[in-house]
């Protein structure tokens, strides 16, 4: 399963301003399905504009892109209704096309692919269990007259466009996360001039890898997590020798499958699971906290800190419309995967799992036929200012992402957060994007993002 791919940006810190909700506009936006195709159908997609609290604020408004690709962008409602950035400016929301209420497919594949996690299944009958739920997915939205070949990052960001000019705004601000930071670029370079600025959270930058860097980035982030439960008293007196027992209950879990209830239903643990399991709990300092918990549980078969961490996973595979992902990810990713570099990352890997089975590549392949040109894996060269902010723990899109595509950016900023991870969102963070929001030409001050904020560990003994 293509873990990596659920990058949504889910925020678990809410604003503290408690105004009283201000007017919220309901539209439809209608565009062509695929814009190179003049017999092309028409899509629906449904926007909210969250009105600025400051009736008489004329500020530049704010134009949310979610992650994933495939999630759903109207349920960050409720986050923005009392964001301090609504104050002065209005909040742009769109369900992407092929999500939410924009015309979503196939709404249930995230419980088909859980189903599949459920088994004890080998590394081939795992592929063959995913090639079957897509192509009977496929063989319903072609039964629909889906043109598969509209659902690609350039064709999203025309959708914005067109939005945008609807909506009678000059020029907006973007704000990105994760695959909306992949969006937010493509806009940047598609419509410089409707763009003022942009903050990208979780940088996924066009020409950002993710074959063989995707086992680097993972290793190096959990075995990171498990040094900093060493280096802590607390921790690595509750959870001592933690990342051998990692290594060793890995390896049992591989001829030994951990079987345990979870939904009221069996699910068999396996290591491929643990392993999808431990990627998850990566991605905020939140989850993270709980990882050697969770190894423990792995150890003793204790039920309710994997449970937890199931649950999680099966949201986020819930929120994510996978014929949009698998769409998007085809087109614009597949093209420009090195299989000799992940089969070097496998080998190097001191887990010593398969990359293309852990995410599912193989399934990717069949989805359709259509590939993008190289302009989808360079760079883009902007002067549009924009600051990008990354966790040093994030195992899906590392500090890298944002070193590299400053070397383009003549007006672009970097902060990275040394505690925090790709579900990133706390004061100092909210600071900096209002201050850069304000004066997006002038650097902001940086300094609160190099007070440290050590992991909280969860520290709970195990229950009886």
């Amino acid at each position: 399963m293509r873990s990596w791919t659920v990058l949504i940006f889910v925020v678990l810190l809410h604003a503290c301003n408690t105004t009283p909700q201000n007017e919220v506009i309901d539209g439809i936006l209608e565009v062509p399905e695929n814009r190179l195709d003049s017999d092309s159908r028409t899509l629906k997609l449904v926007y909210k504009v969250l009105k600025a609290k400051k009736a008489d604020s004329l500020k530049a408004p704010i134009l949310y892109l979610q992650g994933g690709p495939g999630a759903s962008t109207l349920i960050m409602e409720e986050y923005w209704k009392n964001h301090l950035l609504r104050n002065d400016r209005d909040i742009v929301l769109m369900d992407q096309r092929g999500t939410g209420a924009s015309g979503a497919n196939c709404i249930d594949m995230g419980k088909a692919i859980i189903a599949i996690a459920r088994q004890d299944l080998g590394p081939k009958e795992e592929l063959l269990a995913l090639d079957l739920i897509f192509n009977q997915c496929k063989e319903a939205v072609n039964q629909k007259g889906v043109d598969l070949a509209g659902y690609t990052s350039q064709e999203n960001a025309a959708d914005f466009e067109d939005l945008r000019k609807d909506l009678g705004y000059e020029q907006w601000n973007l704000f990105g996360a994760s695959y909306g930071s992949r969006l937010g670029f493509t806009i940047m370079r598609d419509f410089p001039l409707s763009v003022r600025s942009s903050i990208f959270v979780g940088v996924f930058a066009p020409e950002s890898q993710l074959s063989g860097e995707t086992v680097i980035d993972f290793e190096k982030s959990l075995f990171e997590v498990l040094r900093r439960c060493e280096q802590s008293e607390k921790c690595n007196s509750r959870y001592p020798h933690l990342k051998n027992r990692l290594l060793k209950i890995l390896k049992k879990l591989k001829s030994e499958p951990l079987h345990l209830e979870y939904d009221s239903q069996l699910f068999v643990l396996n290591r491929r699971d643990a392993l999808l399991l431990l990627h998850h709990s990566l991605y905020s300092r939140q989850s993270i906290a709980n990882i050697p918990k969770i190894i423990e549980a792995m150890e003793k078969g204790k039920l309710e800190p994997i449970n937890n961490a199931l649950q999680y996973i099966e949201l986020i595979y819930n929120l994510v419309n996978w014929p949009m992902n698998n769409s998007v990810m085809a087109y614009e990713e597949l093209p420009f995967i090195d299989s000799l570099e992940i089969i070097n990352a496998h080998g190097k890997s001191e887990l010593r799992f398969d990359i293309t089975t852990f995410e599912g590549f193989n399934s990717l392949s069949d989805w359709h036929p259509f590939r993008a040109s190289v302009l989808e894996n360079q760079p883009v060269v902007s002067d549009v200012p924009t600051l990008m902010v990354s966790g040093s723990l994030d195992p899906v899109t590392p500090i890298s992402n944002s070193i590299e595509a400053l070397k383009h950016l003549k007006n672009g900023y970097r902060v990275d957060f040394p505690d925090e991870s790709h579900d990133l969102a706390n004061p100092c963070f909210l600071k900096i994007a209002e201050d850069f929001l304000n004066n997006p030409f002038q650097k902001p001050d940086l300094d609160c993002s190099t007070i440290r904020q050590p992991l909280e560990w969860n520290l709970a003994k195990p229950s009886q």
